[in-house]
């Protein structure tokens, strides 16, 4: 299988009936008849919280230190910038 070059937990594959496309994160599959449907699928997964299930993101990295420093609860900026890490370096450390 083949990573989504835009969503690095997304795997996919071409076989005779199009594509099929796996969510690493949450297990989600999708058979499409064309990239674009690949494309959509990554769309919809790409909030994920972490890149990586056996791993800890960059941006779960920066979002525990916060934490540890008192700064309050995330905000949505924050968990967009936790997301866009993540998106980054998937793999900074195992849980």
């Amino acid at each position: 299988m083949n990573r989504h070059p835009q969503v690095q937990w997304i795997l996919w594959q071409a076989t005779t009936q199009g594509f099929v496309a796996r969510c690493q994160a949450c297990g989600a599959t999708v058979t499409a008849g064309t990239p674009g449907g690949i494309d959509a699928f990554a769309s919809a997964h790409q909030e994920h919280r972490s890149a990586a299930p056996g791993h800890f993101g960059l941006g779960d990295a920066v979002a525990a230190a916060t934490k540890a420093i008192g700064a309050g609860a995330p905000c949505q900026p924050c968990e967009k910038r936790r997301a866009e890490l993540n998106g980054l370096f998937p793999r900074v450390w195992r849980r």
